[in-house]
């Protein structure tokens, strides 16, 4: 799907490019700056990283909070990210508020102020988000090898920046890398969306035009020198895993090789899909890492990378190792896949699967214009937008013998850097850490009525949802979208961790885990090949009170989707040897998840919040008590509780609703369950008696995690939607709410503080997170109750209240972008019988909550004096 895309140059250099897609009333703009950890050395490593910060810092114009705030009053998003050869920043709003992300983004390149308090107080931030990742093995064998393949090209220093520069870097040092760097003639500005291009156009100009052309960019000019043999590296930190890495120094974008490595990326670990946000199919278990290392029984897990860069970069392969083999075997089995690809040249078959991989990869992202966006500005930093589209001719030209050459020339042990983990004893290890900052809802064009009559049209103007009831109680509920060429099936039957005994803990997750393993007709295998070789893919997962199931694939494909989901949802035979890998790869991670400091910090909140015979007390993951112990068996009988009446399918894209139900009914009509579909009753538990506070040390790290928490509400509970906007309020709105505004912007004490409410079928807890070092923990949690006890004995300003509703109706058009989106939401309408005409009435729903209701819910769940708090991370 090539859509037309103009390319505009303002004199001063600005590259603008628009393209005009009147799918959804939604506009995005990006702004992409030509600097990123290749512009830097030495003293002022992260420096690019730092300024991105900054730039939410505010201008004279727009003081600090205002972008937030702003942007939130206009129902958009907006965020910002740095890489080793960009920076970029976008908005996305509701389309006749365009302008207000020009605006934002035409004031920071000139105006950003860089306050030398903030850039003290973000020093912090800054260093925080850094301790963040060291709490992760891979971080630190990443950094290794990367500084080890890289002997003068500044690739070596990665974006987030060594910890003596961050600690010694300046203001004078940050505000002179944005003047330089921050400059039209350095930049590429995107827009699309729903808009008239001239009259954007005259916009850009308006407000782009006056900006001076920047000095001239100082030349990177630390060319890499050809490597002359191999290079290794070893690391060895607490962690549960041993881990291998290697990395062959490979071409720039701009390279003829670029597209017969992607596609031996492919041939590797699967397509990928374009988007730095995922979201594509999965197509890694036809692959051939994954068949010789995960089904090989010699890793857990197995990936490749090779990206588009200004540069020479790194073509990466990797695995984590077993417990019960060894990194000397995962190397020779890669070598072995390599030297494989090397000498004999891949088959038409499977050249032809990673083709198409590609081109279904592709069509799922464009479904969202912010993806579209994104390709068009990245493409245009590297070489040209045009390769947004014209990339996947390039990989249609490639040839198996292409394939070969590229193995042989780029992945010669020449070229070769390896990097290996091993743990230095049982502890730490696998960390898992916000990316980035969360998505910016944001203040000063704000209209409450236009806000809520444009998300009402948009949803007005979709081809209505239909719901139809199966005989046998399944619920379809069907959406077209004819501006789509996939489709995405989404369903879920009411049967989770929930209704599992306490014995079986994980049982549900490892139940719907294995379904796609094998049925009575198809084996593993079988699924894997017939759904990768067409760029689709089913799975299955399980949580805390609900199995879900679904796929997405080009609309040509759902009939082979909804057949492949019957089969493993009604015929699993959860063959042997596929548990057991299954079983290895669950106690990895329950390994890892036990040195992860937020896992920990998660888990004793949760077990101090509710009592031990409550299934909340409980993770659906289970325990290295209980999922050792789970047989075929008792997968089998859970499976078998499966049930029909309690089955709910959503279809949305490009479908014909009578062919495509006449599919479900051919598939699942005549499905029979064995007794009483599942019910679910959640028992609510009281404010505990007092504070509690549970802390775990982790070895090995250098940042804890802290949980607060209080017991929250269902979702369908009348203070539903108070507690939801007072909890936007606390942490979520802005840089994440008062939360983020005191913790990390005034204190300047975390990456992150966030908070959210678990609302579903139970009433699941109000939790507060921050990711903290150490010897702050103290002065965090008193800043974090701080918030509490102001929430309570104030509530939240009419100018907030107002704020939420416009942030929430906005958001509720862009989550309802793409197939998947929509999907979700009629899982959730079904699920909490909200009517299908709640997507029309939600902007009413939300506009008439009051203050008082607000403050109120608060009141109800909140506590100055009785919660829980846990802790983990290394001794303080």
């Amino acid at each position: 799907m090539t859509l037309a895309t103009n390319l505009h140059r303002l004199p001063n250099g600005l590259t603008v490019l628009t393209r005009e897609v009147h799918t959804a009333p939604i506009a995005t703009n990006w702004i992409w700056y030509k600097v990123g950890g290749r512009n830097e050395r030495v003293g002022i490593s992260g420096i690019s990283h730092w300024c991105e910060h900054m730039l939410f810092k505010g201008t004279p114009s727009m003081p600090k909070g205002a972008f937030d705030a702003t942007i939130a009053r206009n129902g958009g998003t907006f965020n910002g990210f740095t890489w080793i050869d960009y920076t970029a920043y976008y908005e996305t709003l509701p389309a006749d508020r365009l302008s207000l992300g020009l605006q934002i983004e035409a004031d920071r390149m000139v105006n950003s102020s860089f306050d030398p308090d903030e850039v003290a107080s973000e020093r912090t931030v800054i260093i925080s988000e850094r301790e963040g990742n060291e709490n992760s093995p891979s971080f630190w064998l990443d950094e290794e090898l990367r500084s080890t393949a890289f002997k003068v090209h500044p690739y070596r220093n990665g974006v987030i920046g060594w910890k003596s520069d961050l600690r010694a870097m300046t203001r004078e040092d940050l505000y002179t890398h944005y003047k330089t760097f921050y400059a039209p003639n350095n930049a590429v500005l995107v827009v699309v969306g729903a808009f008239n291009t001239d009259e954007v156009l005259k916009q850009i100009e308006e407000l782009y035009g006056s900006i001076p052309q920047g000095l001239p960019l100082p030349e990177v000019r630390g060319e890499e020198p050809e490597q002359q043999g191999e290079r290794r590296v070893h690391v060895s930190r607490p962690g549960p895993n041993s881990m291998i890495q290697m990395a062959f120094h490979a071409p720039p974008a701009t390279s003829p090789d670029w597209a017969a490595l992607t596609v031996l990326d492919a041939v590797l670990t699967g397509g990928k899909s374009p988007s730095f946000t995922g979201g594509g199919a999965q197509t890694n278990r036809s692959a051939r890492l994954y068949r010789a290392l995960v089904e090989g029984e010699l890793a857990t897990g197995a990936y490749s990378s090779f990206m588009a860069t200004l540069d020479p970069f790194l073509f990466e392969i990797g695995a984590t190792v077993r417990p019960d083999r060894t990194v000397e075997q995962v190397e020779q089995a890669l070598y072995t896949e390599i030297e494989k690809l090397q000498q004999t040249p891949i088959s038409e078959a499977e050249l032809h699967k990673i083709q198409r991989q590609v081109r279904a990869q592709q069509a799922y992202s464009l479904e969202r214009i912010s993806n579209q966006a994104m390709m068009l500005g990245m493409w245009q930093t590297l070489d040209s937008y045009e390769r947004a589209d014209s990339s996947l001719d390039e990989i249609a030209a490639v040839t198996a013998a292409d394939v070969q050459r590229v193995a042989q020339q780029y992945l010669a042990p020449k070229q070769r850097n390896v990097g290996v983990f091993t743990p230095s004893n049982s502890s730490g290890g696998g960390q898992i850490t916000p990316t980035a900052r969360t998505f910016h809802p944001a203040l000063s064009f704000y209209n409450a009525k236009a806000a809520e009559a444009e998300a009402t049209a948009a949803a007005n103007n979709a081809p209505p949802a239909t719901r139809h009831v199966l005989s046998n109680g399944i619920v379809v509920l069907l959406q077209r979208n004819p501006n789509s060429p996939t489709v995405s099936i989404q369903g879920e039957i009411a049967l989770g961790q929930v209704h599992e005994p306490s014995a079986l803990n994980g049982v549900a997750v490892f139940t719907a885990a294995a379904l796609t393993r094998g049925t009575t007709t198809r084996s593993f295998h079988d699924i894997t090949n017939l759904t990768e070789d067409r760029g689709c893919s089913i799975a299955a997962s399980a949580g805390r009170h609900t199995t879900s199931f679904g796929g997405k694939a080009l609309s040509d494909d759902a009939p082979l989707i909804l057949e492949l989901l019957a089969d493993v949802l009604r015929n699993p035979t959860f063959p042997e040897r596929e548990i057991e890998r299954l079983r290895t790869q669950f106690t990895t991670m329950l390994r890892q998840s036990e040195q992860d400091t937020r896992s920990q910090a998660s888990k004793a909140a949760r077990e101090q919040l509710y009592p031990s015979n409550h299934p909340y007390y409980f993770s659906p993951n289970g325990s290295l008590d209980t999922v050792p112990g789970i047989t075929t068996a008792d997968l089998a009988a859970f499976a078998k509780r499966y049930h029909p009446a309690a089955t709910t399918i959503a279809i949305v894209g490009a479908i014909d609703e009578t062919a495509i139900l006449a599919e479900v009914e051919r598939w699942f009509g005549d499905w029979q369950g064995q007794g009483e579909p599942p019910t679910t009753a959640v028992p609510t538990v009281d404010l505990p008696p007092t504070v509690l506070r549970r802390e775990i040390e982790v070895a090995g790290k250098t940042q804890s995690d802290l949980v607060w928490a209080v017991p929250g509400l269902a979702r369908t509970d009348p203070d539903f939607y108070a507690a939801m906007m007072a909890n936007l309020v606390l942490g979520q709105l802005g840089l994440m709410g008062r939360l983020g505004e005191n913790v990390r912007d005034k204190q300047g004490l975390a990456y992150y503080a966030t908070s959210r409410i678990d609302a579903d079928v139970g009433a699941g807890a109000w939790i507060i997170y921050a990711g903290i070092n150490a010897k702050n923990v103290d002065r965090a949690l008193s800043a974090i109750q701080e918030e509490v006890d102001h929430l309570l004995a104030e509530g939240i300003s009419e100018l907030e209240r107002s704020d939420s509703v416009a942030y929430l109706t906005g958001m509720l058009g862009i989550s309802l972008e793409a197939n998947s989106g929509i999907a979700n939401m009629l899982l959730n309408i079904e699920r909490y019988n909200l009517g299908l005409d709640y997507v029309q009435r939600y902007p009413e729903i939300i506009g008439s909550i009051t203050l008082e209701q607000i403050h109120a819910a608060a009141k109800r769940l909140l506590s100055s004096e009785r919660y829980v708090i846990g802790v983990a991370g290394p001794a303080a």
